[in-house]
């Protein structure tokens, strides 16, 4: 091949080239404009991701301090699943676009060239040798370029692509429905270790409580007034407060952990928990650290007697001063129908069951025609002549129809539906039973609260009583140990409730499908 050729070869190679690309894009004006959002998207969605930064904790006296609201921020930006469910989410709208990729056109192109050299030799004596040697040069090089766009298959790929737009949507809900369960097991977390913190400064009470008595105890044995077994008793219910609160402190370690799980959060620093609207007791509150036991002389001799006072340091201002309880007022009836409109497992099910229809869609129409239009370009030449072509033309493509195949596609496709269905029904009577369920446990915790942080203030009154009995020498050490221990059980059990209560609250909400 001359140079000259090969050149100006190339360039109608890439004119031609050009001009395919320009007519195959044109063509597909609005395809490509939606393929060009999904890119925006996809990159605005990356510059988010990267954007992640994990809050700092706001400080307060000195300490890092956390709120729930700061706990489960820090969840969602930490939490794997919800990560998972974005990639999961991306996948769906990819599937999206290979449904509609069906709409573009295909195009094909080839080129190649072929050099062949020809040599006769011989004495003569025949046709094609008549004495002597000949031979020839020929070059062969060709360009075929090619455009097909369907234009109508009776629906089928509009029906599949609105099945993959609903499985999109599905798995949307899905990704909602992550979310929310990331946002429920923080704040589970979060009111147990509030929980746990609270019952560790019961526990701190206690032990100072028990301090003081046994310093009292014994500065009253000192003077005759009181027996060693007192003295002794005092001791061992001082060691039993130690240990609760030793046990009371790894729980609220170990629950301080779980809330660190929660957050997926294995590098978090040291914090305190900042009280919720619902669990609000105070914290560190102080109680007397010495005892002060006055006497006074007896009438008519030189011996003292010690004044009816209370000495063992109760403080009225315990943790439970100031608690606050706003319970959650909503008809059960207005509750279920919230739940029907928000829960977004529900709605999942709900664009998997229109995903069905569209399959079912799709599989009645397999045996449709479709309609396509092609349009193509050649060109050849060899070292002679050269010849250039164009075509362009419409085809009607007749499926290969199995009458067995369709009816047990179809018949499968309608079980999918139904099955879709059946799922729908079945998850809103779980919803409806659920929602009533913690509904009912909310209630009841809502009414016992009150009662039980009255139940607090009648046995710390008791207490109190007690002390003072025994101070005078009116009551013996196992009735103030009595009142103690009751004084004790009824603040933990009001922690407790307290606890069950913003769970069943929370229960309550996620199944009505609120964060």
């Amino acid at each position: 091949m001359k140079q000259s050729d090969y050149k100006n070869f190339i360039k109608k190679t890439f004119s031609t080239v050009l001009v395919a690309v320009f007519f195959a894009t044109s063509s597909s004006v609005c395809s490509a404009k939606g393929f060009s959002i999904f890119l925006k998207k996809d990159k605005k969605k990356d510059k988010q991701q990267q954007q992640t930064v994990i809050p700092q904790p706001k400080t307060l006296n000195g300490e890092a301090v956390y709120s729930i609201e700061d706990c489960i921020d820090i969840a969602l930006k930490n939490d794997p699943n919800i990560k998972i469910g974005q990639t999961q989410k991306d996948i769906a709208n990819s599937d999206v676009g290979l449904a509609k990729s069906e709409y573009f056109p295909n195009i094909t192109a080839s080129t190649g060239f072929t050099s062949q050299h020809n040599k006769n030799t011989g004495k003569g004596g025949g046709f094609y040798n008549q004495g002597g040697s000949t031979s020839s040069d020929n070059n062969y090089y060709q360009l075929n370029l090619g455009v097909n766009q369907l234009i109508w298959n009776f629906g089928k790929t509009t029906a599949r692509i609105n099945m993959q737009k609903y499985n999109r949507e599905s798995v949307g809900y899905d990704l909602e429905n992550t979310i929310l369960n990331t946002v429920y097991n923080v704040k589970m977390a979060y009111f147990e270790a509030l929980a746990a913190q609270a019952n560790q400064d019961v526990y701190e009470r206690s032990v100072a409580i028990n301090k003081l008595n046994y310093e009292r105890t014994n500065a009253l044995f000192q003077e005759g007034l009181k027996s060693k077994i007192d003295v002794v008793n005092a001791q061992v219910y001082l060691t039993d407060a130690e240990i609760s609160l030793v046990n009371a402190q790894g729980q609220y370690q170990n629950a301080i952990i779980n809330l660190n799980n929660a957050m997926y959060y294995p590098e978090a620093p040291e914090y305190k928990l900042k009280n919720t609207e619902s669990f609000n007791f105070q914290q560190n509150k102080k109680v007397k650290n010495e005892v002060k036991v006055n006497y006074i002389p007896k009438n008519g001799s030189d011996e003292l007697e010690q004044t009816a006072i209370l000495t063992s340091g109760i403080e009225k201002q315990d943790i439970f001063q100031g608690y606050k309880f706003k319970p959650l007022v909503m008809p059960v009836d207005e509750a279920i129908q919230k739940a029907y409109e928000n829960r977004p497992d529900l709605k999942s099910l709900l664009m998997v069951e229109r995903a069905q229809q569209e399959s079912l869609k799709a599989i009645k129409r397999s045996y449709m025609p479709e309609l396509s239009a092609s349009a193509g370009y050649n060109y050849r030449k060899n070292s002679d002549v050269s010849n250039t072509g164009f075509n362009i033309g419409a085809m009607l493509n007749l499926p290969v129809i199995n009458a067995m195949d369709i009816k047990y596609s179809v018949e499968q496709g309608n079980s999918y539906l139904e099955m879709a269905t059946e799922n729908i029904d079945l998850a809103k009577k779980n919803i409806f039973f659920e929602v009533k369920q913690n509904y009912v446990n909310m209630v009841v915790l809502q009414k016992q609260i009150p009662l039980m942080a009255q139940k607090v203030q009648q046995t710390l009154e008791n207490f109190e009583l007690a002390d003072g009995r025994y101070t005078v020498g009116l009551g013996n050490f196992i009735e103030l140990q009595q009142a103690q221990t009751n004084y004790n059980n009824a603040q933990l059990e009001l922690v407790q409730a307290v606890f069950d209560y913003n769970v069943a609250k929370e229960q309550f909400q996620k199944s009505m499908g609120v964060r």
